[in-house]
């Protein structure tokens, strides 16, 4: 077991994506220094500055030094100036986002689902994965000495969800249930856990016989025998990047075509830190709420449209 604890805390620190609360106000980050060091509590606002948030998806200190490159890349594309802003525990992107906290945010499609709902915000790219696609999925895993052969067997037993506004820890595994017939009712019992690691805890410790996580860390868990994955879903709209209402028409399109352009694996990857880790790590695809329209369907069958806490 203490080889299993340690394996999982070494992937968690590149590959994981989580929701930490350990920041419980909003702050930004100084672009002069890309050094998480460089970090401020907000004092005032500037009318110039495009605030930038993002669903934390490592520890928040690898976030901000992750993308804080980004923004110094739109800046000189752009001409525009960009700030980080953290969320904190007790808010969330999503809100943050619809009420003009921040103009602009890497936010997951459930939370833009939501906050498309909510306030009309607008999507206009998405990322591309590590094989080119502007998609990704969801897994749902056993330990790997279960007896459970198909989600099938899943009816009576225990389940670990992710965060409720995850959209591949919660939405896209609710998905797969359901097209087998089995609905919340038909487990045992289930939890929501607020990272994709606590889910990955949940099943090796053998507190939850499945949970549904993230693909990509699925797979690498798998590779090192800590989970066996029962099944993979089909693939869906990927996270991208989002605007709040309001935001001046030519800034959203000047942006947009500078994401479009980014070529994190070639001219613009000398400033980079860590991008493989990110959601979009081949660079951004444009994308429109149309895109989502099946997705859309899912959340509000499940009820998930009217949750507004943010998502990943």
């Amino acid at each position: 077991m203490i080889k299993k604890v340690y394996a999982i805390a070494v992937l968690l620190l590149v590959l994981i994506t989580g929701c930490s609360k350990q920041i419980e106000k909003p702050i930004d980050i100084d672009l002069s220094n890309r050094d998480s060091s460089q970090v401020r509590f907000k004092s005032q606002e500037s009318s110039d500055v495009i605030y930038f948030g993002f669903d934390r998806r490592l520890e928040v200190k690898e976030d901000v030094k992750m993308y804080v490159p980004l923004l110094k890349y739109l800046e000189k594309e752009t001409g525009y100036k960009f700030k980080i802003h953290v969320t904190s525990g007790n808010s969330s992107v999503t809100d943050e986002l619809g009420q003009g906290t921040i103009h602009m945010a890497a936010i997951g499609t459930l939370g833009y689902l939501q906050a498309h709902e909510k306030y009309g915000v607008q999507i206009t790219v998405r990322g591309l994965n590590s094989e080119n696609k502007d998609k990704y999925q969801a897994a749902i895993v056993i330990s790997p000495d279960s007896r459970i052969n198909s989600i099938d067997d899943l009816r009576g037993r225990s389940f670990a969800f992710g965060d409720p506004a995850s959209t591949q820890g919660h939405l896209i595994p609710m998905i797969m249930l359901s097209q087998k017939g089995i609905e919340l009712n038909s487990l045992n019992y289930y939890q929501y856990f607020s990272s994709h690691s606590e889910v990955a805890n949940a099943v090796m410790s053998g507190r939850f016989d499945a949970g549904g996580m993230q693909d990509t860390l699925a797979k690498s868990l798998e590779s090192q025998g800590l989970l066996k994955i029962v099944d993979i879903s089909e693939e869906f709209p990927s996270s991208g990047i989002a605007f709040a209402p309001g935001v001046n028409e030519k800034i959203i399109a000047d942006i947009t075509q500078a994401l479009i352009n980014f070529d994190p694996k070639g001219k613009d990857s000398a400033e980079l830190y860590h991008w493989e880790n990110s959601e979009m790590p081949n660079g951004f695809t444009k994308a429109g709420d149309e895109d989502y329209i099946m997705l859309r369907r899912w959340a509000d069958q499940f009820g998930l449209l009217k949750s507004m806490d943010g998502g990943k």
